[in-house]
């Protein structure tokens, strides 16, 4: 496995989705439910115009380089980016800096990782970072205006850290699903 494997298997459901629980748990834990809800409105939003952009993708390519947007982008510019915030918002100033400077990084790598890695077009990554900051924003605002007070970040930074390493590695696979939704609206609607 090479580190640019290593790196992008970070941006894999099997990691991204259990990050999204837990967030979820956390949200709940720390007594946040308006933040859950702009939580699970966020993922909900990511999940959704990812689905949509790929089979809109795959039966109709709006570009030559275009034919299927990066869910590995998309989620891991809301879930990193979101644990980002979260740890900035409740740090103070070098250990905003350096949240915010680390997952955007972290984002950039993944995102990078796929290009390089030849999964993904640079266009389709880039489509995949607009759809994660636009669900990544949605939960920016929601969650800046209800926040915890005191968040025990110790406790969410470390229960993150367990999961990103029991699931590192793992792979779920959606592309086979939408792949035959596409088939099934093409054959059905066309």
């Amino acid at each position: 496995m090479t580190w640019l494997t290593a790196l992008t298997d970070f941006g894999d459901l099997a990691v991204l989705l259990p990050l999204v629980a837990m967030t979820l748990l956390w949200l709940f834990l720390m007594r946040v439910r308006r933040g859950a809800a702009w939580w699970a409105m966020a993922v909900s939003v990511c999940v959704g115009l990812t689905a949509l952009a790929k089979v809109f993708a795959y039966a109709c390519p709006p570009a030559p380089d275009l034919h299927s947007p990066s869910g590995h982008t998309s989620l891991s510019t809301l879930v990193y980016g979101a644990m980002a915030l979260i740890t900035a918002s409740e740090s103070g100033s070098w250990k905003r800096v350096m949240s915010i400077t680390i997952g955007a990084a972290f984002i950039l790598g993944i995102a990078a990782s796929r290009v390089l890695l030849a999964i993904h077009s640079t266009r389709e990554v880039g489509v995949g970072l607009v759809v994660g900051a636009i669900a990544l924003t949605l939960f920016g605002q929601g969650y800046l205006r209800c926040r915890p007070i005191p968040a025990y970040l110790g406790l969410y930074l470390s229960a993150a850290s367990v999961v990103m390493l029991i699931f590192h590695g793992q792979e779920l696979h959606a592309e086979e699903f939408l792949h035959a939704v596409t088939g099934y609206l093409h054959v059905h609607y066309t």
